[in-house]
């Protein structure tokens, strides 16, 4: 066939035809219903076309089995980012991978799941969290979600899309913070610590990341540096504070599978946000147990920037139990309500030593983060977050029930310092009172809760509750039952 002559004209119009009708076809592929391309994908004519157009029988199934799977209430929350360099830095493993819906998009989903808390736009039921939180706890797969909501990251109305965006802005916030800090203070950027070959191999690893997170640092978080390079640290306090975190971080849950999967590569971001949190928020700095705190949020989100952002959240009501007037507050709260529970173990106690108290410290100050099995731990910071998270916005509050006692009877302290731990606390000198009563020194107090330390376990199913002696303290919070290590 030769230009011009009439087979040529009908090939050149058909060939022309063919480009308009597939155009059109993919438009009409993305604006049509999903039923529309669900029948159109069985229909006969479909194999017709699909010889004609090859492209078309892929394009269809790709959209139909993926594009157009049912998608929850909420689900849009769940989604990390892709594609973001920082979101990789502590995934260098395999990721977590989501189960697929087995449920028909007819069928309601369970009552008690996470995904039946949220509205179509993704707005979360509340209160009906706070229960589920308070009564069985999220599943560990949940907690990602659920601990940015406790601790104040996201907030409690906020829609999916929302969320979205204030991760990408607190992200690019945080990773300013740390190059501002790290500029200004460039010997503190890497931790020195000459006798522990394994952890020197993994700062290195370490500084390998933080380079190529350097390198593709986005322009929200260019502008953010440049925001805070005029920021003032105070020079002594900023010093102190790194001294003590480098001599606390290289043995913080070094232990634990997590910070050992990447050599101990995981453990330089706990250094990391400890020393970020230390040089803006100057007024309390670095404290010895904050530590324990960050690992917790670290293994638990997996992200840096989002570990960091939790602790923060947690740091808002709970800093005060890092300074001396706090834990005083506390220790003397817990006399009171054992004084109150067991008035023989409480005289007891203070005829014996006259710190009274002051051995359960380490409870009250890391909420028994280092008492508790890992599991019972993350769920006593669960609780503690619903605790503090009635104090950051009224959305958080919690209907009493109408038989419940507003003040603890005979107590002088308020209730709102009959927190968690508190509670925990006198629960587990009640348990073992006969063994206290046995002391007759003062630094055996001081053994004891030593001894326990890694043992205690919680349990917080219904119907398993151990009667307590005193039914005052039982009705004081949910039915625990502590058993201590021999």
């Amino acid at each position: 066939m030769y230009p011009g002559t009439w087979p040529f004209l009908v090939l050149q119009f058909f060939l022309y035809w063919l480009q308009v009708f597939r155009e059109w076809l993919e438009i009409f592929i993305q604006l049509a219903n999903p039923k529309i391309l669900q029948i159109l994908g069985l229909a006969p004519c479909a194999r017709v076309l699909s010889l004609l157009l090859p492209w078309l029988s892929s394009y269809l199934r790709n959209t139909i089995t993926v594009d157009l799977k049912p998608t929850p209430p909420g689900k849009g929350s769940w989604k990390p980012q892709e594609g973001h360099p920082k979101t990789r830095v502590l995934k260098t493993t395999a990721s977590l991978k989501k189960s697929p819906h087995k449920c028909s998009e007819n069928l309601p989903l369970p009552p008690d799941s996470l995904e039946s808390l949220f509205d179509p736009v993704g707005r979360l039921d509340i209160p009906r969290l706070r229960r589920m939180v308070y009564q069985k706890g999220p599943e560990a797969g949940e907690r990602k979600l659920v601990w940015k909501f406790l601790f104040g990251v996201y907030p409690p109305n906020s829609t999916a899309e929302e969320r979205q965006v204030l991760d990408t802005k607190l992200e690019a916030h945080y990773y300013g913070m740390k190059r501002a800090w790290r500029g200004q203070y460039p010997n503190a950027a890497r931790l020195r610590v000459p006798a522990d070959e394994e952890f020197s191999t993994a700062i290195d690893k370490y500084e390998v990341l933080q380079t190529q997170i350097r390198e593709n640092a986005s322009p929200l978080e260019k502008l953010v540096e440049n925001s805070l390079r005029y920021h003032i640290f105070n020079d002594l306090l900023f010093r102190k504070a790194q001294k003590y975190i480098d001599a606390d971080v290289p043995r913080t849950d070094r232990h634990r599978s997590y910070f050992q999967e990447e050599g101990l590569v995981k453990l330089l971001s706990v250094r990391e946000i400890l020393l970020t949190y230390a040089a803006f928020h100057q007024d309390l700095g670095y404290c010895q147990g904050m530590n324990d705190f960050v690992s917790r949020f670290l293994e638990t989100l997996d992200s840096e920037a989002d570990a960091f952002w939790c602790f923060v959240g947690f740091m808002r009501w709970a800093g005060m139990n890092f300074t001396a007037e706090g834990i005083k507050r506390k220790i003397h709260v817990s006399e009171e309500l054992l004084k109150h529970v067991d008035p023989e173990l409480s005289s007891h106690i203070e005829r014996v030593s006259k710190e009274k108290l002051l051995f359960c410290l380490r409870w009250l100050l890391l909420c028994f983060q280092r008492d508790l099995q890992h599991q019972d731990a993350l769920r006593v910071l669960e609780i503690r977050g619903l605790e503090g998270g009635k104090d950051n916005s009224p959305d958080w509050q919690h209907s009493r029930p109408k038989d419940a006692p507003a003040e603890v009877t005979g107590c002088c302290a308020p209730r709102k310092d009959l927190t968690f731990d508190v509670l925990l606390c006198v629960a587990v000198l009640v348990q073992n009172r006969e063994q206290l009563l046995s002391f007759h020194h003062a630094n055996d107090f001081f053994l004891f809760s030593q001894r326990l330390q890694g043992k205690l376990k919680l349990n917080t199913l219904r119907g398993e509750e151990k009667e307590l002696p005193h039914p005052e303290l039982s009705s004081l919070g949910p039915g625990v039952m502590l058993l201590p290590g021999q």
